[in-house]
């Protein structure tokens, strides 16, 4: 029972961690067009005829929206590839503690 309950710990940890660096790679190419929108900026001057008005035209709320949703990928997908790590750092580390605790038993019983 031990084991299955570790297997299913071990799965979670990797499933996390999985879906953090699927996060951050999609965050990753965010900010990748996000810098190719900043690096190209092409402003464009348009002027009509008829009113005699002319408009900058920009890509900025391109931009803004990649911004804010390559940001929270970013954090989100950071945060569960820590955590993934994190939670099987802390269960090989438990589980070696208690084989210590074990060997220690059983050199006393000796």
């Amino acid at each position: 029972m031990q084991w299955v309950a570790r297997q299913h710990f071990h799965h979670r940890s990797a499933q996390m961690r999985g879906w953090g660096a699927l996060l951050l790679l999609i965050a990753c190419a965010l900010w990748g067009w996000l810098g190719f929108l900043l690096w190209d900026t092409d402003d464009t001057l348009y002027c009509f005829r008829a009113s005699s008005v002319c408009e900058m035209d920009t890509t900025m709320p391109k931009q803004l929206t990649l911004l804010g949703i390559s940001a929270p990928l970013s954090a989100a997908g950071t945060g569960l590839l820590v955590a993934g790590s994190v939670r099987r750092q802390t269960s090989a580390h438990v589980l070696q503690v208690i084989e210590m605790q074990r060997s220690e038993e059983r050199a006393r019983n000796k």
